[in-house]
């Protein structure tokens, strides 16, 4: 499970809209977080958070500070889906393209790479569809673990 930490903007009907908390410089994982290179290298490349919606089974309330996770599964498919699928169908649909052209008798390189371009938008919309489907299923979304500060189990007296 990766986990991330946000606040809750708002909540609705077992979600709640959330703004993730973004870290200045790197991932303060090592002495060289200033350098480090996930950082970006421009101060105008660091956009505002975009807000998510999430599942809420904690019942957040809007101001609370919780740890968002979501499958480690489902982050790779997410990653394969957005970068592999366009990349495959714009690969696919210019080798097509080209050959399908050439056999009406058309041998332009500019109609191989509009074929291709074809493909690489196709590709990103049968993505942005199956993603969409995808969110429909509670075991891809993200999920809020826990409320910051408030304990991990309740009910339990202590000893002693």
């Amino acid at each position: 499970m990766i986990e991330q930490t946000a606040v809750v903007v708002s909540v609705d009907s077992g979600h709640a809209w959330i703004l993730p908390q973004q870290k200045s410089g790197g991932c303060s994982g090592c002495a060289t977080k200033t350098t480090c290179s996930t950082s970006p290298p421009f101060d105008f490349l660091n956009k505002e958070a975009q807000k998510m919606r999430v599942l809420n089974p904690s019942y957040a309330r809007p101001g609370d500070t919780v740890v968002v996770g979501v499958q480690g599964d489902a982050l790779v498919a997410y990653s394969l889906l957005t970068y592999m699928l366009p990349l495959i169908s714009l690969i696919l649909m210019a080798l097509l393209g080209r050959e399908l052209l050439a056999f009406i008798g058309i041998t332009s390189e500019w109609a191989t790479i509009f074929s291709g371009m074809a493909g690489l938008f196709g590709g990103l919309r049968l993505a942005n569809l199956v993603a969409a489907r995808s969110f429909q299923s509670n075991d891809f979304q993200p999920v809020i673990l826990r409320v910051v500060g408030q304990p991990l189990f309740t009910g339990i007296t202590p000893l002693a």
